[in-house]
């Protein structure tokens, strides 16, 4: 059963010829329909009884990859502002990039005549610390790790 069906309550229930192109639509474009959290129905005909039809006409659609990118999309029916549409609502948390990404060594890094000299260079440089061996190894690779990120940063910068 096509979802379209479900979100009508009282009325003719019929799936006419535009719903289900538009969902034919919303299919090839490979979109989302966002359903809301707390409820179906945006809309009815403010009436009772046997006479009340409510239906889903507002909504959020989405592209299927902002899904796949790790974003977290909620929508919420808001309280009924005397309207016979409730308003929704459409919460994003976008997770970006971390901050701290992981070092990698570039080969392409070897293959710049003044490599070598640099790490020498920057191996050499005073870093004013104390303790142990193991410990200077640590900050001195950590030196060379940062020297080497911003040397990146600065060849790219170059290339742009």
């Amino acid at each position: 059963m096509l979802k379209s069906l479900t979100e009508k309550k009282g009325g003719t229930r019929t799936l006419s010829r535009d719903s289900v192109a538009f969902q034919y639509f919303l299919t090839n474009m490979k979109l989302v329909d966002m359903e809301p959290n707390n409820g179906i129905f945006t809309w009815n005909n403010k009436r009772g009884g046997s006479s009340q039809v409510a239906s889903t006409l507002d909504r959020f659609i989405i592209s299927e990859e902002l899904l796949l990118m790790g974003s977290s999309l909620t929508t919420l029916i808001l309280p009924f502002g005397g309207s016979n549409h409730w308003h929704i609502q459409l919460e994003a948390s976008l997770f970006s990039k971390p901050r701290n990404n992981p070092f990698m060594f570039e080969n392409a890094w070897l293959t710049h005549s003044d490599f070598l000299t640099k790490i020498e260079k920057w191996w050499k440089e005073e870093l004013h610390l104390q303790g142990t061996k193991m410990f200077l190894l640590h900050c001195r690779l950590k030196h060379i790790k940062d020297r080497l990120k911003e040397r990146n940063k600065e060849m790219v910068l170059l290339f742009t």
